[in-house]
């Protein structure tokens, strides 16, 4: 079989996000517009501003069932990932049964973001490094680190914040030993990752791969960075959850969020094989970048409407066959324009449902685009779009889904990604009548 000809599918999939531990949580919030946005309860914000994050409070480590010397090695990020891989098998059927795949045909790839030796892990390493040199002149001094600061720190920190240890972690904890490989390419890394994975099973290397994105930045020193940029939200004349606002004229920057999605990724012929749950099918997939300001996207948002593009050729679709979009706005003014901009492109004749999760979710960076591959497989069971809250004045003329969920026949979606850097990244969804 040429890997043209296989058919890849998505069997199960798994969340941990601030709308809940577990997709239904997930989907029923977006379904009924609940927001995940709320004050931090991570650190004491004080009068930090911002002092609202759309973290998942509900997660809980112990939850993973991990010893606590397992748990000291992986950091948030990790543990998020795990858990959400843990109910892609569950949900596909794959994991609690007796093993269909030889452990070497099963594989994992996931996306992840800025990994940060913040505060938690460095402050009482520079305070006792500080006690002990009182009076002294303020400069770092490395032999006074290594040996007032070092000795604070946890022997084995540093495998926290190895970008690899995400997909390590959970290729261990499930006995994956196929490829197992780590994308680390900002806002679109989950969606990455996925592609990455659907070539993984067509070019026949595995038969079944976990993929998806996990990212958690909400932390003093993350969220400084993002505010010194510009692009966070500092608004507090409206309520933490009204702040959001993908699309809006008045957009103010983006709310981070955190968490994770995975999904199980399958040759076609072999899930039906194993009468596994068929969800959704991935039938195209395309990326490009803008080559440009790392900082600023091109108005016209050209990475992300030749993304889409080559997305839709190779799915072999044109524009008016997408049914719904579900659209990379992150409520930073400069790149929702830039998006619209190539959405109007893209879909100049046509005009398919188009909805903004991160109005809900707040931008969760690597994790963002696995929770709308999520939101979209969950669109096409359900034959229903979750709505864009917050949108009161639209900067482009779509289709938006905005007062409540919306039933609509779905076919065939678009999951976009589009993010700092000039990164872009498409997948198209079409769904599997069983």
């Amino acid at each position: 079989m040429r890997a043209t000809d296989r058919q890849i599918v998505i069997t199960g999939y798994g969340a941990i996000s601030a709308l809940g531990n577990d997709v239904d949580s997930l989907w029923r919030s977006l379904l009924e517009a609940r927001s995940g946005v709320a004050p931090i309860s991570a650190f004491p914000t004080g009068d930090f501003r911002p002092n609202y994050a759309a973290e998942a409070r509900e997660f809980s480590p112990e939850a993973l069932d991990l010893a606590p010397r397992k748990l000291k090695l992986m950091g948030r990020h990790a543990q998020f990932a795990l858990a959400a891989a843990r109910e892609a098998g569950r949900t596909a059927r794959l994991i609690g049964g007796e093993p269909f795949y030889p452990p070497s045909r099963l594989g994992v790839v996931l996306g992840t973001g800025m990994l940060n030796a913040d505060v938690a892990d460095l402050g009482r390493a520079f305070a006792a490094t500080a006690q002990e040199r009182r009076g002294e002149k303020m400069r770092f001094d490395l032999a006074a680190f290594s040996r007032y600061g070092v000795p604070q720190l946890f022997p084995l920190w540093l495998l926290r914040h190895i970008p690899n240890m995400t997909s390590a972690h959970a290729s261990i904890a499930l006995n994956l030993q196929g490829p197992a490989n780590t994308i680390m390419n900002g806002c679109v890394a989950s969606l990455a990752a996925i592609g990455e994975a659907r070539r993984l099973i067509a070019r026949g290397e595995a038969s079944a791969v976990f993929a998806g994105g996990t990212d958690a930045r909400i932390s003093p020193l993350a969220l400084l960075r993002y505010r010194d940029l510009g692009w966070l939200a500092t608004r507090d004349d409206v309520p933490p959850i009204a702040v959001s606002a993908p699309f809006d004229a008045h957009a103010a920057g983006f709310v981070c969020g955190e968490g994770a999605g995975a999904l199980l990724l399958e040759d076609e012929e072999a899930a039906r094989q194993r009468n596994a749950p068929i969800r959704a099918a991935i039938i195209g997939y395309g990326a490009a970048n803008e080559a440009g300001d790392p900082l600023h996207p091109s108005p016209e948002g050209r990475a992300l409407a030749r993304a889409i593009t080559i997305c839709l050729r190779r799915s072999g679709l044109a524009p008016d066959e997408i049914d719904a979009i579900f659209a990379p706005a992150i409520s930073v003014p400069d790149f929702d324009r830039a998006t619209a901009c190539a959405l109007s492109t893209v879909f100049a004749r046509c005009r398919p449902f188009v909805t903004a999760t991160r109005s809900l979710l707040g931008h969760a960076h690597a994790a963002s685009g696995a929770f709308d591959l999520i939101a979209a497989v969950k669109a096409l069971e359900a034959g229903q779009l979750p709505p864009t809250i917050n949108l009161e004045r639209p900067i482009a003329d779509f289709a938006f889904v905005t007062e409540g969920a919306r039933a609509a026949r779905l076919d065939h979606v678009l999951i976009a990604g589009y993010g700092f850097g000039g990164h872009a990244a498409a997948l198209i969804l079409r769904r599997v009548d069983r």
